[in-house]
């Protein structure tokens, strides 16, 4: 015959095995993780890391910009492709969209809200030194080469008002890549 030592411990772990085997199974909710990307039918691909760019514009004083339509210095920056074909097509140009300056639709508008500068705008310029007007059809399109392209632009902050007053001039621009 078996001992109460002996029957309590078979029957405490019959009743606290199920708990153990529970707790060894426990999930809950621990978050989400979101992926995004595109499958394109196009000769190439932006890469990773161009998708969403941040071009650091620094600090620019305000005495540099003495009189409406003054350009400050280029900053340059680069959007890479990456696996093209150049048998699916030959060219790329990109086409920049966003907000236009209200006192001059060549250029980009700057700042929004409380904090923003005004007086300022942000023009792009392809790797010819042209003016991409935001929101049309770019002119140039440069060849593309199989594997790797690198598209060189530069931009610039330009001022939009004969008096330019400090704070955030940063902007959101998007492009759209355009192949013939």
């Amino acid at each position: 015959m078996l001992s109460k030592k002996t029957l309590s411990i078979f029957f405490t772990g019959i009743i606290c095995n199920p708990l153990i085997s529970f707790a060894a199974n426990l999930t809950i909710n621990g978050g989400e993780v979101n992926f995004r990307g595109q499958v394109v039918a196009a000769p190439c691909s932006v890469t990773t890391d161009d998708i969403t760019k941040t071009v650091n514009m620094g600090q620019v004083r305000t005495n540099n910009f003495p009189t409406k339509g003054t350009w400050y210095d280029p900053v340059a920056f680069q959007l890479h492709l990456e696996d093209c074909d150049t048998t699916v097509l030959k060219t790329v140009a990109v086409r920049f969209d966003g907000i236009s300056d209200a006192n001059d639709p060549q250029v980009f508008q700057t700042g929004n809200g409380a904090g923003s500068s005004s007086g300022i705008g942000l023009g792009i310029f392809d790797y010819s030194g042209q003016l991409l007007i935001p929101n049309t059809q770019p002119k140039n399109f440069l060849p593309l080469v199989d594997g790797e392209t690198v598209l060189h632009y530069t931009a610039k902050y330009r001022s939009t008002l004969n008096h330019v007053i400090s704070g955030d001039a940063s902007t959101t621009v998007w492009f759209k890549m355009i192949y013939q």
